[in-house]
């Protein structure tokens, strides 16, 4: 399995919720990934969705999980699933691959 190249900086963004609902950014911690606008499409018969509006790609330790709020190229995504990569037969994660939401302001 090839590991794809971190040539891109997401900052993970600590958030908590404000008087409307809205994320409020707190904290930020760099994880180096590899980022692309990759856009999925789910067609089940007559219906059409989006499943994903960006893809990253995170090192193995980088604890991305299901709901983490990211900022990558000034653009906020919430992250939407999580696949774990690993080579045939081994349990060893060989890095992550994360589907993202696009998500407007973080202020």
């Amino acid at each position: 399995m090839i590991k794809p190249p971190m040539r891109h900086t997401a900052y993970k963004v600590t958030t908590s919720r404000g008087a409307y609902g809205d994320y409020v950014a707190g904290a930020k911690t760099a994880l180096p990934c590899h980022f692309r606008y990759i856009t999925t499409l789910d067609t089940n018969g007559f219906n059409e969705r989006y499943t994903c509006e960006a893809l990253a790609w995170f090192e193995a330790d980088s604890n991305v999980v299901k709901g983490d709020v990211l900022v990558i190229d000034d653009d906020g995504f919430i992250v939407d699933k999580v696949i774990k990569a690993r080579r045939l037969r081994s349990t060893e994660v060989q890095f992550l691959k994360v589907e993202l939401m696009k998500y407007g302001i973080i202020s």
